[in-house]
């Protein structure tokens, strides 16, 4: 038999603690060898909806540890909001304003059969934010207490929930520029962690003090102020160089990437052929439309305009090639990781695991994913 997992499910069996250690080793078995990944790709075309357009994606990638395949697909209506504050915004959805499609297929590597189909919503915030972990936990001081998180959506808050698995973290400084979200975020933190978190109104106010600074944004605009950016400070960003300013890249050291090679890291740290491309950032997009299509997809100017020479590949840094962290003044930080499918099989894995071992779930013939037809 094979499951249907809700995200209800999902929150039952799965924690940070859990997304944490499953991608670490997926990391390190991809860099062995003993597993791969597709990063993602995207597919664009024009959509009913005058104002957006039809974006697919999809990627993909083993687990030994769990031994299964995933492969997590997502499709959306694409548009290009302006928030209250002037800044130009992405936004999506499936149906209609407030539904979402992104599944989660699992298959074993043992025969090859469909073990399951999950919903990603739940699951696919939490490696995000695990991934951010696990470069704070190398890149980071060792006794960075303060984190500056600009955003206050689901990406901000399971970050959040990483940073403080890795670190022993005092304080969250919180900016996202509609004061009623910032301020029930620091509320729900504070009551979830126990520690402090500081809503304030400005990203100058959030890096602060900030030995940890954290953008979790769907602006397609700069949002971290470089120049207030202290020394020693780690930067994790979910849009590769886009949510930095210039002089944000300019006083960087090293720009992480979980990629093994640098030179194929993706377009996040450099200039693209589309603006399709520029939203979809590291990740490799096919584009349909007439010009008065793709005139719908606004350009989006990278103002940091990242030097691809400060790149480096984790792979360097777990084998001892690169040390990471030298001295408590550089500012190091990380983007575009180019392993989207190895976080799904791992965390993917895990969950199928734990959802098996709780009973959850809702079981259906595997039957009905089989025919007797060669493919």
């Amino acid at each position: 038999m094979a499951l249907l997992i809700s995200n209800q499910d999902i929150e039952q069996v799965l924690d940070m603690k859990t997304c944490l250690d499953a991608i670490e080793e997926g990391i390190k078995e991809y860099y062995r060898g003993d597993a791969v990944c597709r990063p993602r790709i995207d597919v664009w075309a024009p959509s009913g909806d005058p104002q957006g357009y039809y974006q697919w994606g999809s990627m993909e990638g083993t687990s030994k540890r769990f031994g299964v395949f995933a492969t997590r697909i997502k499709s959306d209506i694409a548009y290009w909001p302006t928030s209250a504050s002037g800044v130009k915004t992405q936004g999506k959805y499936c149906q209609r304003p407030g539904l979402f499609c992104g599944l989660i297929l699992i298959f074993s590597t043992e025969n090859g059969e469909p073990l399951a189909i999950m919903n990603d919503g739940h699951l696919q915030h939490l490696r995000v934010g695990a991934t951010g972990g696990i470069a704070a936990k190398y890149l980071s001081s060792e006794d960075a207490d303060t984190v500056a998180m600009i955003g206050s959506g689901g990406m901000a808050w399971s970050h959040a929930l990483a940073f403080a698995e890795v670190r022993r973290i005092k304080r969250f400084q919180v900016y996202s520029p509609t004061q009623a979200n910032r301020e029930a975020f620091a509320t729900k933190l504070a009551e979830r962690l126990g520690i402090e978190v500081i809503p304030v109104a400005s990203a100058e106010a959030a890096v602060k003090g900030a030995q940890i600074v954290s953008a979790c944004t769907d602006a397609t605009v700069p949002v971290i102020p470089g120049r207030a950016v202290e020394a020693g400070a780690f930067i994790c960003t979910v849009k590769g160089s886009m949510e930095l300013d210039r002089s944000c890249a300019e006083r960087v050291r090293s720009f992480y990437t979980f990629a093994p090679n640098t030179e194929n890291a993706g377009e996040s740290f450099g200039k693209s052929v589309s603006p399709a491309q520029k939203i979809s950032g590291s990740h490799r997009a096919y584009v349909a439309g007439q010009p008065e299509d793709l005139a719908r997809i606004p350009e989006i100017e990278r103002e940091g305009g990242f030097d691809k020479r400060k790149v480096m590949s984790f792979k360097e840094l777990f084998s001892g090639a690169n040390l990471g962290r030298r001295d408590g003044e550089e500012i190091l930080g990380v983007g575009g990781n180019q392993i989207q499918g190895i976080q799904f099989a791992s965390v993917g894995g895990a969950t199928y695991r734990l959802i098996k071992e709780k009973g959850l779930g809702r079981e259906f013939p595997t039957e009905w994913l089989l025919q007797d037809i060669r493919n």
